[in-house]
């Protein structure tokens, strides 16, 4: 089981750090992150429920994320979250949005040398 959020970041361009907080995310937890352009407007009419109002656009753009890290120092109390780097390759500013997918487990953990 896993739980996603989608955050539209409007008007980016270039390599852009981000950063999601979100108190279900530890520095153990599993986080997967995928971006996409995307287009405002939608052809649904009176969709129930409602359903989000911008479509993914298969532009010319190379749209992609590195670096995900994510966070929580756990003696703080501070709610956890997860960085990342966006990165988009074209000239002008475009709308992507970013889906963030935390699993439940957390991971089994070996360290090899």
């Amino acid at each position: 089981m896993s739980n996603s959020v989608r955050w539209v970041i409007r008007g980016i361009r270039g390599r852009v750090p981000a950063n999601f907080n979100w108190g279900i995310i530890s520095a153990r937890s599993i986080v997967h992150v995928s971006a996409a352009e995307v287009r405002f407007g939608t052809t649904q009419v009176n969709p129930q429920p409602p359903l989000q109002n911008f479509f993914y656009n298969l532009g010319a753009a190379d749209i992609w994320v590195s670096n995900i890290s994510p966070h929580r120092n756990e003696f703080s109390g501070q709610p956890g979250g997860v960085s990342f780097i966006v990165h988009v390759g074209w000239n002008s500013p475009l709308d992507v949005a970013v889906t963030i997918t935390v699993e439940d487990a957390l991971p089994v953990e070996i360290q090899g040398y």
